[in-house]
């Protein structure tokens, strides 16, 4: 019985696995063929000397992120899903137990999912806040000097390293190359996408960055300047939701908590244990629970993300 359900296992995390591979696989090939075929239409020159300036904020970028190397490496751990599937299919292989095995096997894949989730929520609310200072520096400054490269350069010196800077870095270099604007800001649009986040407030700032030249000057401030109210009322109302959904997600915590204990003292305790191996029947109802519990994670986890976000 041991054996069968474990193939049966394998089988859906396999199909699950390479269904999910397929996919990105698909999404990397779309990419990077219309990325060439960008790059196909820009003159050669232009490319080289394009290339020259972004290497040397990709270098600057290294050294930054070697100091950053163990929060690098957990946040990669993370993003690999195969690592968790694989360490929960170990474990269970190793307890090798008609209980332990699938309550290690849950465990593991359910808190690499919400550990999982869990980063990619500091990362898009480090994008956030980037973003909010990024845009509020480039309002304040922008009035002064009216001057698109000066102002991008002053503003991104106040931001810390990460995403939004990086990608500012790159415009610099784009419109210090004479490139049109609006290919310049396009690394801008695309901030967050190493982390396959998508952000509407940078993709609207560089929508607007490009248009600056075609437009009137107090037609684009006064766009600029609603903005700026729109991104600090946003980070407000994320605050606030974080704030009152601490007890809700501590509260779910807890249960969660509740969840495995009972799920362990079902495996360990005698009559309990000898109840749920008594008979196949009673050993579905045991997984079946567990996957219950699982899916009741996922969704609460997805309700309260979404509730944040909004």
């Amino acid at each position: 019985m041991t054996l069968y359900w474990i193939v049966t296992m394998l089988f859906a995390l396999g199909v699950y696995l390479f269904s999910r591979q397929a996919l990105e696989i698909a999404s990397d090939l779309v990419s990077g063929l219309v990325g060439y075929l960008r790059r196909q239409f820009q003159p050669r020159a232009m490319r080289r000397l394009i290339a020259f300036q972004e290497q040397g904020v990709a270098q600057s970028d290294a050294k930054e992120q070697k100091s950053l190397s163990p929060g690098l490496i957990l946040y990669g751990l993370s993003q690999l899903r195969v690592a968790w599937i694989a360490l929960g299919v170990l474990a269970a292989l190793i307890f090798a137990d008609a209980l332990l095995s699938p309550v290690a096997l849950t465990v593991i894949l359910v808190g690499g999912e919400l550990y999982c989730a869990q980063v990619r929520s500091q990362h898009l609310r480090r994008l956030d806040e980037d973003a909010a200072n990024l845009i509020v520096q480039f309002s304040s400054r922008y009035p002064i000097s009216r001057s698109l490269i000066r102002t991008l350069t002053d503003s991104v010196s106040t931001l810390p390293g990460g995403a939004v800077r990086r990608a500012t870095e790159k415009c610099l270099a784009r419109l210090n190359m004479n490139q049109e604007t609006n290919l310049a800001v396009q690394p801008l649009r695309d901030a967050g996408a190493e982390h396959s986040l998508s952000h509407v407030v940078l993709a609207r700032f560089a929508g607007l960055l490009a248009d600056v030249q075609d437009t009137n000057q107090e037609v684009f401030l006064d766009t600029l300047r609603l903005l700026q109210e729109e991104v600090e009322s946003r980070m407000e109302l994320h605050q606030q939701s974080r704030q009152s959904l601490t007890l809700v997600r501590s509260t779910t915590r807890v249960l969660q908590v509740v969840v495995v204990a009972a799920a362990l003292a079902a495996s360990l305790l005698p009559n309990w244990r000898f109840y749920f191996v008594e008979n196949m029947k009673n050993w579905m109802l045991f997984v079946s629970m567990l996957g219950v519990a699982a899916l009741g994670s996922f969704y609460v986890e997805a309700e309260l993300r979404q509730l944040e976000a909004g």
